[in-house]
């Protein structure tokens, strides 16, 4: 049953605070014993507030835990706990204990633990001695040896460490984990230490390859092949690193080897992102791991040799090449047409030299990647006064004679090609009508006729002779064979009656004019026999 109790000093503090309350209200109202009542209020306040500043907390005392000369016998000893790990509960009489939290020794026959929280660690014999060594882990309920000294082992004499499988008990309760490990310090232990179950599916000359690596790249011990089946049913869980907590020791130079044995180690526990912390880069012959700079993506080496130039060229600092190992190429997440299409995204088209080297690049790949490069420009205007423009013109014909169907860069250059002729005149290859018969016939025996001069009127004629021009400019410069680049222009055959039927309503429209006289006459004739 549960009874109330007075909290004295509660009411202590509340009430002086209702005295000095009070004395506000006098001193605002100016009641006569006004001062009277604040300084009381005042007072007392002072009194509880250095009252309470008097006040006892708990401190927990320090326990001992493990020495480190302790932990590293454990630790060394790993490498032999599969093989003598079969012994539960086999200590004689005359064996040696010694407590982890305290480091006591006992000669005698150890008393039974008053917790189910324990787990015992016992050494097989020393060579030429009849000592055994034990280390038990439980709660700190009562002791369990009493203290003697004990014999300190020779360095010289190798020490075995056995670990004796806990009780059903000890096992059934795992809320004394987090404390076996405060008390082990484990975690501290396993700073230095890189552990991963799944490498068991080595061969041991990788799994001895890839600790030796560790060791060297990134000061980290691995634990041996032999141990590793132990430490997977080991009652406190030893943790599994992720490769964020892995650090280089500094730049270092590895061999082809060296490089397939890594691949291999992170394939087995499933790790891909292995460049998002480090960088392998040829520097002349050394293949070398560093850090990765923030900045750095990683490309596989075994790319296109035009397309690894362009980068080495333009983004060296931003896009590292990686060695051509092929195990690397499928934990690169830039490569292949991702890569192609990164350039193309990035390419700065204002910088000419990097926009001509993306575009021989481009060469070799597929029609609809070097349409992307084409859709980077709206109109490329040439201007036949001072050739500003014809770097990109060039450029892109050029690349445009390497389309495996040609239909497709002849509809991309007619889209997007101006000549500009002079300040007032720019013309596309919709202003000009390729017909080198000065009249067009109609009628069953060629007895109507229309003179194309009288039909346009505005100087339309003239305007192939801009484009033939430059065709013969584009052929001479090495671009392409004068054939293909009449091809490419959709120059290469006269245009038939309906193409200068439509160029004719083209050029109406453009000068917003109606059609007349010859004009006129053409659009019926070519309505009646067409």
């Amino acid at each position: 049953m549960k009874k109330k109790k007075l909290d004295i000093f509660n009411l202590f503090y509340s009430g002086a605070a209702v005295v000095i309350l009070i004395g506000v209200i006098a001193k605002l109202l100016e009641w006569p014993a006004q001062d009277l009542l604040i300084t009381l209020g005042l007072s007392i306040e002072a009194v509880v507030f250095g009252v309470s500043a008097i006040k006892y907390v708990e401190v927990e005392e320090k326990q001992e835990v493990a020495t480190e000369a302790t932990l590293a016998k454990v630790a060394d000893g790993l490498g032999n706990l599969a093989t003598n790990a079969g012994g539960i509960g086999g200590n004689g009489a005359g064996d040696t204990f010694v407590n982890i939290q305290t480091g006591a020794s006992d000669t005698s026959t150890p008393i039974a633990p008053t917790s189910a929280n324990s787990l015992k660690v016992a050494s097989t014999s020393y060579p030429d001695t009849t000592t055994k060594l034990a280390i038990d882990i439980q709660a700190p309920t009562a002791p369990i040896y009493t203290s003697q000294p004990v014999e300190e082992t020779p360095k010289s004499v190798p020490s075995q460490i056995q670990i004796s499988a806990p009780s059903n008990n000890a096992s059934a309760n795992a809320s004394n984990t987090l404390w076996q490990l405060e008390q082990l310090d484990i975690l501290s232990l396993s700073k230095d230490l890189f552990y991963q179950p799944d490498w068991n599916r080595l061969s041991t000359e990788e799994y001895n390859h890839i600790s030796n690596l560790f060791k060297t790249l990134f000061n980290k011990k691995v634990p041996t092949k032999e141990s590793l089946p132990f430490l997977a049913q080991f009652p406190v869980k030893i943790p599994v690193p992720e490769i964020t907590e892995l650090e280089l020791v500094g730049p270092s130079t590895l061999e082809v080897h060296d490089v397939e044995v890594i691949c291999k180690a992170f394939e087995v526990i499933k790790v891909t992102n292995f460049f998002e912390h480090f960088i392998l880069e040829l520097v002349g012959p050394d293949i070398i791991i560093r850090s990765k700079q923030a900045k750095e993506t990683i490309i596989f080496g075994g790319e296109d040799e035009a397309i690894l130039a362009h980068c080495q060229s333009f983004y060296k600092n931003e896009l590292i090449v990686s060695p051509n190992v092929d195990c690397l190429k499928p934990i690169i997440k830039l490569k292949d047409q991702f890569l192609v299409d990164y350039l193309i995204q990035k390419v700065n088209i204002k910088n000419e030299a990097e926009f001509i080297s993306l575009s021989e690049a481009l060469a070799s790949k597929q029609d609809d990647t070097k349409k992307k490069l084409f859709n980077k420009f709206k109109k490329i205007k040439y201007n036949t006064q001072n050739d500003a423009g014809y770097v990109y013109l060039k450029t892109l014909t050029k690349l445009a004679a390497t389309f495996a169907d040609q239909a497709i860069a002849q509809d991309l250059l007619n889209s997007i090609v101006e000549i500009q002729v002079n300040d007032n005149l720019t013309i596309t290859f919709a202003d000009v009508v390729n017909s080198y018969a000065d009249t067009i016939y109609f009628g069953p025996k060629n007895e109507y006729s229309v003179v194309l001069k009288d039909i346009f009127l505005n100087g339309e004629l003239e305007n192939l002779n801009y484009f033939n021009l430059l065709i013969e400019k584009l052929a001479t410069d090495g671009v392409a064979n004068k054939s293909k680049l009449l091809e490419l222009f959709n120059l290469k055959e006269q245009d038939s009656k309906k193409e200068v039927f439509n160029k004719l309503n083209y050029h109406l429209a453009k000068t917003n004019t109606v059609a007349g006289g010859a004009q006129l006459a053409f659009i019926l004739l070519y309505k009646q026999y067409s």
